[in-house]
């Protein structure tokens, strides 16, 4: 080899030794997929945000209408959901996280029980029962095996008890913000009207108004949803986790049976 192709071929491995690695070229940045996996969290913790700050606008919405409602009862519906609010912000991304089922499965399983709730409440209006305790218990009924079968799903699937609690108690947040965004606003579409009136009798709120000692019925009415408001929205949850352990013990005993 003469002297100038030992001299290219030094310059070539000095050269060679002296450059850095590239990354490979069929993997994407590590940003990249840091991003993609955080677009789901993302998305819910929006429009979860977006549906406490409607739920708020319509609590406050229904003080100004009856000025005459308590306060107290207005600060407990705002406060619940504020708390709501900070479990949005934070909750999504944790959740993801921890594992990644728990979000579509919250989303799928909670989304179906605010249709639940929410065709319930609209169906009232349109059928006009005179005795809407049987749509009750259908609704609540068809709602928490919805939640049980949320954690039961989970547990198949991570064969974790803990998951499967977390499943249910998301999709009772997304079912309850659902709910609370629709009672309120059809109550408010058909306040005063005739169709209403019958409603409220089915209901038995008259007779609860009778009893109550209260002499203003619009503010017997607004304190009602009030108060349903604030234990709806925080006995959901509570519920919701007691039926994420029975279905996520379901779930993972038959996740080990099938080994």
């Amino acid at each position: 080899m003469g002297a100038a192709e030992q001299s290219t071929a030094g310059e070539g491995r000095s050269c060679g030794k002296s450059l850095p690695p590239g990354p490979p070229l069929s993997q994407p940045g590590a940003a990249q997929q840091g991003a993609d996996n955080l677009a789901l969290p993302t998305r819910l913790r929006r429009c979860l945000l977006v549906g406490v700050l409607v739920a708020l606008a319509l609590v406050i919405a229904g003080h100004l209408l009856v000025p005459a409602t308590s306060l107290l009862s207005t600060i407990a519906a705002s406060a619940i959901l504020l708390a709501y609010a900070g479990m949005a912000a934070l909750g999504p991304v944790g959740l993801h996280r921890r594992h990644p089922d728990i979000l579509s499965l919250a989303m799928i399983f909670g989304l179906l029980a605010g249709a639940v709730f929410a065709g319930e409440i609209i169906l009232e209006y349109v059928l006009l029962p005179t005795d809407n305790s049987r749509y009750g218990k259908a609704e609540f009924g068809t709602v928490f095996a919805l939640y049980c079968a949320s954690a039961l799903v989970a547990a198949l699937r991570s064969r974790s008890i803990k998951n499967a609690v977390y499943t249910s108690v998301a999709s009772a947040f997304i079912a309850s913000l659902v709910w609370v965004i629709t009672v309120l606003s059809v109550f408010y579409v058909f306040r005063g009207s005739a169709r209403q009136i019958l409603v409220l009798h089915a209901e038995g709120d008259y007779e609860d108004f009778a009893r109550s000692g209260m002499s203003d019925f619009n503010a017997f009415i607004m304190e009602d949803f009030m108060g349903a408001t604030f234990f709806h929205l925080s006995l959901g949850l509570l519920a919701a986790a007691v039926l994420g352990v029975i279905g996520g013990l379901v779930g993972k005993a038959i996740a080990q049976f099938r080994k």
